[in-house]
């Protein structure tokens, strides 16, 4: 993610699961003195989960997993450190950002000066050049706006129309009775319109629905576009191409990308935001054996109520959950709910 990024959480929503309740942004703000600030920082947000992972898991190797395969009593899992462990159960936990997708016909073209949203932090290298930015979500937004910032030329290319959420944020000055009727038509933010993302807080209810269903919701619980605070920035600094899609791509000594208006954009550099397609065979580190034996339906692992997987001991949650549980699984309001659910499975 971009370092300063704000999120468009709401705080009460922003706390990660614990026993007991003990490791909410509440408490951790009023232990290291933090204060409230809406939006929320992503740099005060890694603050809170740095302390959250001390408090609660300071056991924790940060060290890249890069093998897991069977064992006798399960599985064996290699680091890049070298250290090797045994488990009986593994869950796989590796968020959305191994599974950056890259639509035709960026599939062959991603790597120099074609890169992905996801792989930048330091948007300082654009300075006085040529960027265009592919995708018109929060992070295609937020690359443009951030490579406009540092001194970029940057075009904003969009398949569809450019769309902004309504200013509702949660923390906007309500009355007592506008407050609760607010509450009542988004009990969690980011996620609409009414009354459909009610479906987003039953992941159960959610996964009973047929798969087209499934689908359908999911692509309009959680609808591509900006939010308002990030709108200026962008309307000011970047041009802005809506319904047009990259039909060709050429590199000789500039990017050119052919637009399906049968215009050409040049470039020295293209950031591709066009959102993530899990895949199994994004994760290398899981040994063709345990891939074989792991079903899947339309790309994603097929998995129970408990998130365990076709592959015995094996469990996957967040974003490879998504096309059973919804999309709450993949973000922090769902982490009740997981955690609970792979607590039954590790205990039963």
């Amino acid at each position: 993610m971009p370092p300063d990024m704000l999120l468009r959480s709401d705080w009460k929503e922003t706390s990660l699961s614990a026993p007991g309740e003990l490791g909410t942004i509440d408490r951790w703000a009023q232990e290291v003195g933090e204060k409230r600030e809406e939006p929320i920082p992503l740099q005060k947000f890694l603050r809170y989960a740095e302390w959250f992972r001390s408090t609660f898991v300071p056991e924790g190797d940060p060290s890249d997993v890069v093998s897991l395969e069977r064992a006798a009593d399960g599985y064996r899992l290699t680091t890049a450190a070298g250290t090797e462990v045994e488990a009986r159960r593994v869950v796989v936990a590796v968020g959305a950002i191994p599974f950056a997708q890259a639509p035709p016909p960026f599939t062959e073209a991603m790597g120099d000066r074609v890169t992905f949203a996801t792989a930048l932090q330091n948007y300082e290298a654009y300075r006085d050049r040529r960027v265009v930015v592919v995708g018109g979500g929060q992070g295609g937004l937020e690359s443009a706006s951030l490579a406009a910032e540092a001194g970029a030329d940057v075009d904003l290319v969009i398949r569809s129309r450019l769309r902004w959420f309504a200013d509702r944020e949660p923390h906007r000055p309500r009355g007592r009775v506008r407050q609760r009727l607010y509450r009542l038509a988004y009990p969690v933010v980011g996620y609409g319109p009414p009354p459909l993302n009610r479906l987003a807080l039953h992941p159960d209810l959610f996964a009973l629905l047929p798969k087209a269903a499934r689908r359908l919701l999911s692509g309009r619980i959680l609808r591509a576009g900006g939010s308002p605070w990030l709108r200026g920035k962008v309307e000011r600094t970047v041009r802005v191409s809506e319904g047009l899609a990259v039909e060709e791509i050429e590199r000789d000594g500039v990017v050119r990308l052919h637009l399906s208006d049968g215009s050409v954009l040049e470039a020295d550099a293209v950031i591709v935001a066009a959102g993530f397609r899990f895949s199994l065979e994004q994760l290398s580190f899981l040994s063709p054996e345990v891939r074989e034996r792991i079903a899947v339906d339309e790309g994603w692992p097929v998995l129970d109520r408990w998130f365990r997987s076709t592959e015995d001991g094996l469990l996957f949650v967040g974003f490879a959950a998504e096309h059973r549980f919804g999309p709450i699984a993949r973000f922090i309001p769902g982490t009740r709910f997981t955690a609970n659910r792979v607590r039954e499975a590790l205990t039963r």
